[in-house]
């Protein structure tokens, strides 16, 4: 009897805590997203904007709704949970954070994991982006990329979109850019930040979705340098408008539940596309797989390699028909940054229209004629499967008018052999032959 009466005790207290803790459990919901909005520039008033649109959904059984955001004249770190029509402050830390550090990404991440677990995981980052390129302050306090980014979109109203905006819209999306204290998160410090992220706040698990509510962060770089910190990244190959992301649209998708990271990746350029359709013509986004960036990566070395096979026979040529087809491919805002797939297509057609076998029969030497026929042949053949790589790592894209020959992902390519100090820092130079290539192509 007393054995039974302990065995009844024992299990009476397990049924009562084990009660007890699914009841004080928080609720595992499908998503957790996070938007950190570094907003301490002239896109603040975007961020209010962007917020309220948050609010018309809210937060529900599905999905949670948080906003780490910095504002003009408000020190420390504002920590928000968007409820249905309530923007609620739930944390506010009175400690020294310009919200440009791994270190406040990092925080940020923590807080929302373990305070709202999910399932999934998105993170957006927003605020303005330049690429891959570090910019440096001038002495007038702006932002200067050398070279600089040379063309300004045009002041556009759109009805229905920019209404009350009109005048800001010179503004552009950029990364977690503080021009109050002039801080910023450089490429090595997102990386650090997001590996720190993964090990420690998710237990080695990626995010689900890299979001980037920002300009020109649709790269092979930028994919390539967080590649093994989230399974699928979004963002533009162009300028992005002040006003961003459709975040109404959004997550009023993402409320319904029962979607999965690639589905919703794709569901992000969707609604991006509607946003911006018939009323802009310069707009891009793209979501992207990151699972295929380090084929991305030996596809271009495969490329170069077979380049400067092809040199060694007709140099002068070869070197002439790129820097032909990277003149003629489409480029962006920031004149040094290329879509690669179009390099990759203009490079083969010119190929084609000057490797005949007319122009090869010209060739005396038979050798000579045998070994540039094979060697240009290898060369079409891995810019073929480069172009294959490039569409099954985009899973979705879209483009306005402008950039409507886009494939979703840009690369750095300037049009001399001087290469950006901050470049060859990135994880991609150092592990790929992009930046010989670049020299190569320039030098005589």
């Amino acid at each position: 009897m007393k054995i039974k009466a302990s065995v009844y005790i024992i299990l009476c207290s397990f049924i009562f805590y084990s009660y007890n803790f699914c009841t004080n459990a928080k609720p595992n919901k499908d998503w957790t997203i996070l938007i950190f909005v570094q907003a301490k520039n002239n896109l603040s008033k975007f961020a209010t904007k962007n917020l309220t649109d948050m609010a018309s959904i809210g937060s529900n059984n599905k999905i949670n709704i948080l906003v780490q955001w910095y504002q003009p004249n408000q020190q420390g770190i504002w920590r928000y949970k968007i409820e249905k029509n309530q923007i609620n402050l739930e944390t506010h830390i009175a400690q020294n954070s310009d919200g440009s550090s791994s270190e406040d990404l990092v925080g940020s991440m923590k807080w929302a994991v373990n305070n709202y677990p999910a399932k999934n995981y998105f993170l957006v980052l927003w605020n303005h982006g330049v690429g891959i390129l570090d910019p440096v302050w001038n002495s007038s306090h702006r932002m200067h990329i050398s070279p600089y980014l040379s063309v300004e979109n045009p002041k556009l109203e759109i009805e229905g979109i920019t209404k009350n905006f009109e005048n800001e819209l010179s503004s552009h999306r950029g990364i977690l850019f503080n021009e109050l204290n002039r801080t910023y998160m450089n490429n090595q410090e997102l990386a650090n930040a997001l590996r720190q992220i993964k090990t420690d706040v998710l237990k080695n698990k990626k995010l689900d979705i890299l979001g980037m509510d920002a300009c020109l962060m649709a790269m092979i770089e930028v994919g390539y340098q967080i590649r093994n910190y989230a399974k699928y990244m979004v963002a533009s190959q162009e300028v992005e408008l002040a006003n961003g992301w459709d975040y109404l649209t959004l997550l009023k998708n993402l409320s319904l539940g029962n979607i999965n990271p690639i589905t919703l990746a794709v569901n992000i350029v969707k609604t991006y596309e509607h946003y911006y359709a018939n009323k802009i013509q310069f707009y891009t986004q793209s979501a992207v797989d990151l699972e295929n960036m380090d084929l991305i990566k030996e596809g271009i070395n495969q490329i170069i390699k077979d380049i400067d096979i092809c040199k060694k026979l007709d140099t002068v040529k070869i070197k002439k028909l790129i820097q032909n087809s990277r003149s003629e491919s489409i480029q962006f805002s920031n004149k040094n940054y290329i879509d690669l797939y179009s390099f990759y297509s203009q490079f083969h057609k010119k190929l084609n229209e000057n490797y005949t076998k007319q122009a090869l029969n010209i060739i005396k030497n038979q050798h000579t004629k045998n070994e540039l026929t094979k060697s240009v042949n290898n060369l079409k053949e891995s810019l073929q499967l480069g172009m294959k790589l490039v569409e099954n790592a985009v899973v979705a894209k879209t483009a306005g008018k402008t950039f409507s020959g886009t494939q979703g992902l840009s690369i750095y390519f300037p049009f001399s052999s001087y290469i950006d100090k901050s470049y060859v820092k990135t994880e991609f130079a150092q592990d790929s032959l992009w930046v010989k290539f670049i020299r190569d192509t320039y030098t005589k």
